[in-house]
Formats: structure tokens, sequence, C-alpha cells
């Protein structure tokens, strides 16, 4: 059975992603008579591609000396400009929920591949980089500037401006001159841009998903003749009850032939669990799921707030509350998203939705995604380090009066009876659709993406190739500037967009408050611990057996600063080692970079007031710590679990389709119909775009790809040193060795966490295994 009932699953990447069988060999050394039965993890390139071709879908250059003169200079100064310009072709009429879904899985790798491609071919990320001055590099290396009111702006955080060369363009006699490569000597990264048809291959995902979807017209179609005109995948998302959706998952799940259950679209979920809905497996997501990063203590205000409003029939809760806030105010804690409207730019009293449009029947039809600003309060069990979840404000509209609360009944409770509280049961709901926006746009874009490429981005333009610094931040900078572009291109504005409850405008502000009001410092994981409630040196304490990613997290960066100290101490040695920081006019140059005001000349900076003004040795050992954990342990540990707690949508849907209850009374008569209605059920679309993002997110990095495998060949290329080719081979190899050596021995210790959790039985958190932990942001 691939079912939950086969025993406990171990949560790696590998486990999630379906990694660990062979598509062919061993006991299953035959291919199905049948080709229909082989399910394709990805089609082919060559037959995608032809069939591109059928459909007319061949990206075409754009003739840009054809623009308008605007059009031409945006062109000029960032050509991701162009995705703005690209005319979309129409969707495909039909097409079936699977091959969709194979479709998006090709086109995307195809789009990073060509990503990658440009950024190699303009010397962005080469193959192997060419030996540039740091002066050079200022002028090919710099940030582009966000401008709301520029509609060919990407108006995503400063990052790196993909136009290269503006002292060049700037010498040029006309707009045509800078995208006309034939007056050059050489090929100008915007025409080179164009010529590649990165933007226009971009531009073909969403054409892929075809009007059948968009129109809704299957939605009320029972899940038996879905499978007939789907074919045998069905519609995941169809039904009238969250049964309904259970069913399939079961029925999917429970395949037993190999061919069947080694399906990259039967891969393990969090729906296998009989009790997925249950508060323990809700609260524990918050400490080993995908965003263990922001639960913290709760705030004097939201203590009062959950006090006063109470009514009568919460009066056990509501002296619960008020005792644990007198005795015990450490064991309180809280998931807070209330500020989502003021960073999206919302009125306190506004209804979060963003109203779009689908195709039903060749006729235009109107629909809203509705959002919430959810706060959620927690109980922190101080010896058996559980989580329980309290009260809930399910969408905080800036005062107690215009804001519906509602609290738990009394633990224990059934799983049973938790099934069937409907109103409880959508009030979780509204958390983790707040917790799905929260991670994919601030923890997992901005905190680890956006903020990761800044710092490749200033660094490029502070250290030659040959700095300490540089040298130790390179290996952790593979395929970030790409993959980074093709999610500006692709991902962000045709998947996650088309889920998020906010117009473009406020998608827009809200990714720029992210990135604003990120603390470069106070983010540093032991200091991050600390601040949200849960000291380093509690953490082998009883109350955070549970909190198996803060264990692994605060040793990771243990191992990596100790391995950056190492390294730095031979770079700065004693005596004096801090005033030779404070000398050392690159590092100075980084800092200043990094918090200057970005610029539409070209000559600004990432606008990143929170990085620090480093003058001290411990200081730069804390940067150099801080960009290697975002790209690698922070990264991978928030990434690389998404295919199992949001493939099954209805656990962490992205928003809602109805309007949030503006009473209690409302939310307390809410129904099993009032919380499918809520849901993306019958949202075929929308489901297939949140649950397939999770895998495009999800892939494995290879062996060579990974933490340890960086400190392995860092070890055995120093080791064949003489110190005559380095004079610091030998300490630089012994370096090396104790890292790989931490990085070994934390296999067991990783594990060990892991079963320590109250769930091991069923999910063993191991997530950051170093065969798992990547060694930059690969994906």
């Amino acid at each position: 059975m691939a079912t939950q009932d086969s025993g406990p699953i171990v949560l790696t990447p590998g486990v999630v992603l379906g990694k660990t069988e062979p598509v062919i060999g061993g006991e299953m050394s035959s291919w199905p008579e049948n080709p229909a039965d082989v399910p394709m993890a990805m089609w082919d390139s060559g037959v995608f591609i032809t069939e591109l071709i059928n459909l007319h879908l061949s990206p075409k250059k754009i003739q840009i000396t054809n623009l308008g003169e605007r059009e031409q200079e945006d062109i000029g100064a960032n050509p991701e400009a162009l995705l703005a310009i690209v005319q979309m072709p129409p969707p495909i009429k039909e097409g079936t929920y699977r091959g969709t879904q194979l479709a998006l899985t090709k086109m995307y790798e195809l789009v990073e591949t060509n990503y990658k491609s440009y950024m190699d071919a303009a010397n962005f990320e080469p193959t192997v980089p060419t030996p540039l001055t740091v002066e050079k590099k200022r002028e090919f290396f710099s940030f582009t500037c966000p401008n709301l009111e520029d509609p060919l702006g990407d108006n995503f955080p400063p990052h790196l401006n993909l136009a290269a060369n503006r002292d060049w363009s700037k010498k040029a006699k006309s707009s045509k001159d800078v995208v006309d490569s034939n007056q050059n000597a050489y090929l100008k990264t915007t025409d080179l841009f164009n010529k590649m048809r990165v933007a226009q291959l971009a531009q073909l995902l969403p054409v892929l998903i075809p009007d059948k979807f968009v129109d809704h017209t299957l939605a009320s179609i029972g899940l038996g003749v879905a499978n007939a005109k789907f074919g045998k995948m069905g519609r995941p998302d169809a039904g009238n009850t969250i049964d309904d959706v259970e069913q399939y998952q079961r029925r999917e799940r429970s395949k037993e032939h190999f061919w069947q259950r080694n399906d990259i679209f039967d891969l393990p979920n969090v729906g296998d669990l009989p009790d997925w809905y249950s508060d323990e497996r809700f609260a524990q997501q918050f400490f080993t799921g995908t965003n263990p990063t922001t639960i913290e203590h709760v705030t004097g205000f939201w203590i009062q707030h959950f006090v006063d409003a109470a009514q009568s029939a919460d009066g056990k809760m509501q002296a619960k509350i008020r005792n644990l806030a007198n005795e015990a105010p450490g064991s309180l804690y809280m998931q807070d998203y209330s500020y989502f409207r003021k960073a999206a730019g919302i009125e306190p009293s506004e209804v979060i939705r963003c109203d779009y449009e689908y195709v039903e029947k060749g006729k235009k039809v109107k629909s809203t995604r509705y959002g919430v600003a959810a706060v959620c309060l927690f109980h922190l069990d101080e010896d058996t380090g559980k989580l329980a979840p309290l009260a809930i404000v399910c969408d905080w509209r800036g005062s107690k009066e215009n804001s519906v609360t509602i609290y738990n009944q009394e633990p224990p409770r059934s799983t049973s009876d938790q099934a069937v509280d409907w109103p409880w049961r959508y009030a979780k709901t509204c958390v983790q659709m707040s917790d799905w926006l929260r991670h994919e746009v601030t923890v997992h874009l901005t905190n680890t993406h956006l903020i990761e490429e800044a710092t490749i981005v200033g660094a490029q333009r502070s250290f030659p190739d040959t700095h300490m610094v540089f040298q130790l931040l390179y290996p952790h900078w593979q395929k970030t500037l790409a993959l980074n572009a093709a999610a500006r291109a692709t991902l962000v504005p045709h998947v996650i967009n088309e889920l998020l409850p906010f117009t473009k405008e406020q998608s827009t502000r809200f990714t720029l408050h992210a990135f604003h009001s990120y603390d470069f410092e106070g983010r540093y994981a032991p200091d991050d611990l600390r601040r949200r409630g849960f000291p380093p040196e509690t953490l082998n304490d009883s109350r955070s057996r549970n909190y198996a990613w803060a264990r692994c997290i605060h040793s990771m960066w243990g191992k990596i600063r100790r391995y950056v100290a190492g390294m730095l101490d031979l770079a700065y040695p004693q005596p004096n080692a801090d005033e030779k920081v404070a000398a050392d006019p690159c590092v100075r140059d980084w800092s200043e970079i990094m918090q200057k005001e970005p610029s539409f000349t070209g000559d600004g900076g990432a606008g990143l007031e929170s990085f620090p003004t480093i003058r001290s040795l411990d200081q730069l050992i804390d940067a150099v710590t801080m960009c290697i954990h975002l790209a690698s342990p922070q990264h991978t540990s928030i990434n690389y679990l998404q295919n199992y707690y949001q493939a099954f949508v209805i656990n962490k849907p992205p928003c809602l389709y109805t309007p949030p209850p503006t009473s209690r009374a409302e939310l307390l008569a809410f129904k099993e119909k009032h919380l499918v209605l809520a849901l993306p059920i019958n949202h075929p679309k929308e489901w297939l775009l949140a649950s397939h993002i999770s895998y495009l997110l999800s892939f494995k990095p290879g062996d060579k790809e990974s933490l340890i495998a960086y400190a392995c060949s860092k070890y055995q290329v120093y080791m064949a040193k003489k110190r005559e080719e380095s004079k610091d081979a030998p300490e630089i190899a012994k370096i090396a060795y104790q890292f790989y050596d931490e990085l070994r021995k934390s296999e067991a210790e990783f594990k060990r966490y892991g079963q320590d959790t109250f769930d091991a039985g069923v999910i063993t958190y191991d997530v950051l295994s170093p065969s798992w932990n990547a060694v930059s942001i690969l994906i």
C-alpha cells in the first residue's frame, strides 16, 4: 500500500518527491505493455517543442525598433521590460488535468534552461567567469530601481539589472543604438535577451492552461464522470464535500502496481493522514512544516484582545488565557498576520479581495479571490512541547469590534469531534491561508531568493574575485540569478499572483514591504530564535522537543559560522583583526552598497537599511555566515517540504472564494458547505496551480549540489595543494575537513531531533539532512 498505513514516513525531500524508487530496474524491470500506463514525470523535450510548433506557439523575436521611444528606452535600461510588451496568444482550447501539469512542468524547465543560458552568455552567471576588476564589475552588475508609476517596470525589490553595460547605453546616440546590435562591436545584453526569446518563452506558461479549466464548466461533474472525461488522473479538486476530496486522495494513493504508485502526481502528502485537519497536525506545522520561521511570543496587545473579545460562552478559555498570561506568559505564542492590509496598502476596514475574470462557454465571467489577515493564539506545553491553538481572529480589521474572534473548546477533544466543528475548521483554514501567503511571498520569495540576490549583486560590486569574502560566497550563488529572473518572469506573475487575494499593485506593495522591513542582523538564527521566544540554550529542553526545525537550523548556523570564522581568520589575522576589517575598502563598500537607496542612474544600491555597517571581524563573520545560511539551510528548510504540505490544497489554500464572515454569529452558523465553498474545491485551474507550484519548487538537489559535497570538494582541492602554491593550503584543508566532519555527523544529530517529535512515528522531520541540504538556491 502507498497510503500512510504502510508505516511512518521519514519526511526527507526524497520521500516527499518520490525519489526513493527507481523508475525502472530491480523487480520492476520491464515497461508496461500499454504506453498509456506509464506515469511520465515529464514529456520528452523534442515531442513537446514540436507540439508548440504545431500549435503556432514558437516564440518569435520582437522588432524593438518598431516600438515607441519610451518603450525602447525602458527596454534599453532593463530588458525585463519586454515581459510587459510580449503579446500572449490565447490559451489552448482544451486539455486534460494531467496533460496540463506535464506541459507546465516541461515549459518551466525550458524557461529555466533558457534563463540559465542567457545568464551564461551574458556573463552574469557564466560557466567559467571572465576575470573582471571591481570597476568593470560595477559597470556590469547594477541594481534595478522599482517604480510603481512605470507600467513596464517589473517593480520587484532591487535586483540584478539584466541590461548591464549601462555606461555604454548612456553613451549611445539614440535609443536605436541601445537596441540595434548591428551598430555595435558586440552583442548588447538587451538584444541578446530578445534574440534568445527569453521573455517570449516565459510568457507562454499561462497559455498552456486550457479554457476547459478556466471556464469552470466541469466544476459540477461528479468524480466518476470526471475520471472518464479527464483520464485516469481525474480531478483532485472536484466534489461537494470534504470527504469527496479525501476519497480521491485515498484512491489515488492506494494503488498497488509499481507503475501506478511511482507517479509524480501520486506523491506522499499530508492528506494521507486520517487526522490531517486536527489541532495537533495544524499546530505542529508551525514547528516542522513549510513555514516554521515566524511563530513568536504573543504580545501584550494580543493577550488583552483575546481576553476582551471573549463572550459568555468562552468563559473557560478566557480564564485559561488570563491564567496563562499571569502565571506562564512564556508559554503563549502566536502567528500574527494582522499586518497584511498595511503591508499591501489596504484600508483596515476594506475587504481583501481580487476580482478577476474567466471564460465560460466563450463568455467572460467575473469572480473574486478573498484573503484574510488572521491571528492565532497558541499554548506551548512546557512538559510535552506540544502546541495547542486556543483562539483565532479570522481576519483582523483594525479593531476588536470589526473583527471576528473564535475560541477553541477545552481539550482534549476527539478527532471525530474536531472533524465536524466547522466554524473552528474554517478559522484554522483562515490561519493556513494567511500562512500560505506569508510563506510564499515573504518567507520564501523575499527573505531567501530576493535578499540573497541583493547580497550577490552587492558583493559583485564590492569584491575582486580573489578576495576571501568573494571566495567564500561565490560557491553559494549557483543558478540563483537565473532562477530568480525566471521566477520574476513566470512563477510570480503567472502562478503566485493568479492565486493571491491581492491586486497586482497590492501584491507589489506587499513584496516591497517584506523586503524593506527585513531585519538582516535580527534574522541571524540565534538572535531570531531568541527574539521569537526560543532561546538557543533551551532548545534541548522538553518544551522544544517538537521544534525540530529550530534545533536543526541553530545547529547549522553554528557549523557554518565556525567554518567562515576559520577562513576569515586567515584573511584578517590577529593582532588587530578588527582594525584590518574596518580598513578594508571592499568590506566598507559592501556595507554602503547594500544600504544605499536604489537609483535609476544605475549607481544605486540594494536599499537594505538593516544590512550591518561592518567594522569588526565578528560582524563580517556573521554577515558572510548569514549569506550562506540564506542560500543553503534556510532555503532548503522552507522550500523542499512544500509538496508534502501544500499539494493537498485544502490543507493550506492560497486564497478563499467566499467573503469571510463579518460577525461571530455568522461564523458559528457555518456548516461543511460553507467551508467547501470557501476552499478551492471545484476550482480546477487554481487547484492545479496551487498544487503544481509545490511540485515545481521541490526538485531535489543533486549530490554534487549539496553543502556537504562543497565541503568535501574544498578539502580535497586544498589537501592536494603544496604550501608554495597557496601559503594557507594546509590550514584551509584543515578548516574544510572540520566543516565536512561536522556536516557528516549532523546526519545522526538531525535524525535524533526528528525522532524526538511527538509524531515521529508517522512523520519524521529530516529535511536538513546533509544529503539534502543544497549548497545554494537551486530551485
